[in-house]
């Protein structure tokens, strides 16, 4: 085989040319356009790395404000269940001291209930062995002299006038008239020893009229506008009535 030098030496600059060539204009272009790719995939890289970044750490952020939020509310819970604690501790406190409250004030009521029935029941008690007695001193005058009504009162009648205090006695004196009661009308004699002794206790003589009131069972009574005289049975009877429901008031 014979080998044409010219031929190859053409053939090799050609070669030599066809790589020049390519390596400028075909292999720098595309070697720029790949380093400018290579660089926008990097930048392209480093964003997407940073958002990486950045999501993960707002990830972070948010996974910490949750764990912020759970803690606060476990304390709120934990606030609100020991306030309610509080609170229906102090409602059963405050319900217990109303019930002792209400508890005591029926046992008053019940207490002062029963005082006022036993002061009722003494009352009627009383009055009806006041009545009893009434009853029984009116059926004894019956069977008796009409003079033990009035006579044996007369003077007694002047004794209390006696008793009164000057001014009072003045006072009564200018009560003009002056009123009389008797369980019966008085007879002339009656009136006349009734005129004597007023006139005695009063030191004057005095105008007075009569009236009748059998309430009094036995007795006299003098009034005017000032004062009033008692001395009958029915008097008698009531300060009786009185001294039983002070006794019986000091007993309880």
């Amino acid at each position: 085989m014979k080998i044409d030098w010219s031929t190859l030496a053409l053939q090799t600059l050609n070669a030599l040319i066809l790589v020049w060539l390519l390596a400028r204009f075909l292999f720098r272009p595309v070697a720029k356009i790949i380093a400018e790719r290579q660089a926008s995939a990097n930048a392209l890289t480093g964003d997407a790395n940073a958002a990486k970044l950045a999501a993960q750490a707002e990830r972070e952020a948010l996974r910490a404000e949750r764990e912020q939020l759970a803690a606060q509310r476990a304390q709120a819970f934990a606030t609100i269940e020991a306030d309610a604690r509080t609170q229906h501790a102090a409602l059963l406190d405050a319900a217990h001291n109303e019930a002792e409250r209400l508890r005591a004030q029926a046992a008053a009521d019940r207490q002062r209930e029963r005082a006022g029935e036993a002061e009722a029941a003494s009352a009627a008690a009383a009055q009806l062995a006041v009545d009893i007695a009434g009853k029984l001193l009116d059926r004894l005058l019956d069977r008796s002299p009409e003079d033990l009504r009035v006579a044996g009162f007369i003077d007694g009648l002047a004794d209390g006038v006696r008793r009164l205090s000057p001014g009072a006695r003045a006072a009564l004196a200018g009560d003009v008239p002056l009123h009389v009661s008797a369980p019966r009308a008085l007879t002339p004699d009656e009136r006349a020893a009734c005129e004597t002794a007023l006139a005695a206790a009063f030191a004057q003589r005095l105008e007075f009229d009569t009236d009748i009131d059998r309430t009094l069972l036995a007795g006299l009574e003098l009034s005017g506008a000032h004062a009033v005289v008692r001395n009958s049975w029915r008097d008698q009877l009531d300060q009786i009535h009185g001294e039983l429901l002070r006794d019986d008031g000091h007993a309880r």
